[in-house]
């Protein structure tokens, strides 16, 4: 389980502080999970939906016993007492506690991820994703090179719907279209596949283009990229093998 970053947790203190029976009200949204999803794209930290909105409440959770305005119990002791704050939630509840709403806001607010309404329906594809099956995260080329991949842009929203805009709902590899397939049900519905090689980037960080690095899949063709572990086709491999290309 990745740690929760001391970002994740100012979060986490601010939705415990000024959040009662619904989220604070600057962040606009009287449901939590909206308000956990408003910093999915910047703090998820190669986290699935699910856990990284687990993830969020628990450093909430964390805090609730040091407000008690708020009405909800958070975690204590045997005794009763808030529970004892350890490492970055230490670090945190000892930097905030003497500033103010605004001051706080200043700092929460560089976390947030505005556009994330521009697709709501992305959060159900990735939840989805996640629950058909994960994959390894040890890879490599048919040619042998072993490399280490991440999920994290497979799963920022943002870039996903960007990928989409750009390549359309066909599949690149065997032109599957889900909506003309299970009519609305299938509408505006496809995977999202990181394609470039992060073996290539040589430990820099590097800009993800929506139109070169991601690519468009069905469910069978993305579960047959990475169908044998640790290798993965890359889509020209994976069509040869669709069309039975030998050469």
């Amino acid at each position: 389980m990745a740690e929760r970053s001391k970002e994740l947790i100012q979060v986490g203190y601010y939705l415990s502080k000024y959040g009662k029976q619904y989220p604070p009200k600057r962040l606009g949204t009287d449901k939590w999970n909206e308000a956990y999803r408003m910093f999915y794209d910047t703090l998820n930290g190669d986290r699935a939906v699910l856990e990284f909105e687990h993830s969020l409440k628990n450093s909430r959770d964390g805090f609730d016993s040091y407000f008690p305005e708020t009405n909800r119990e958070g975690w204590k002791d045997e005794d009763g007492n808030p529970a004892n704050l350890t490492g970055f939630s230490a670090d945190v509840y000892s930097e905030f506690i003497n500033k103010d709403e605004i001051q706080i806001w200043s700092i929460i607010k560089s976390y947030l991820d505005i556009d994330y309404k521009i697709k709501p329906v992305i959060f159900n594809d990735l939840i989805a994703e996640d629950n058909a099956g994960s994959d390894s995260n040890k890879t490599r080329t048919e040619g042998g090179i072993k490399v280490r991949i991440s999920k994290t842009i497979e799963r920022s929203p943002k870039l996903r719907q960007e990928a989409l805009n750009i390549h359309g709902y066909k599949c690149q590899v065997c032109n599957f279209d889900f909506e003309l397939t299970y009519g609305d049900w299938g509408k505006e519905f496809a995977e999202v596949h990181h394609v470039k090689p992060l073996s290539e980037l040589k430990g820099e960080k590097y800009e993800t283009d929506p139109y070169k690095d991601l690519a468009v899949l069905c469910a069978n063709c993305h579960r047959m990229l990475h169908r044998k572990k640790g290798i993965t086709l890359t889509l020209e491999e994976l069509r040869k093998k669709l069309y039975k290309i030998t050469s």
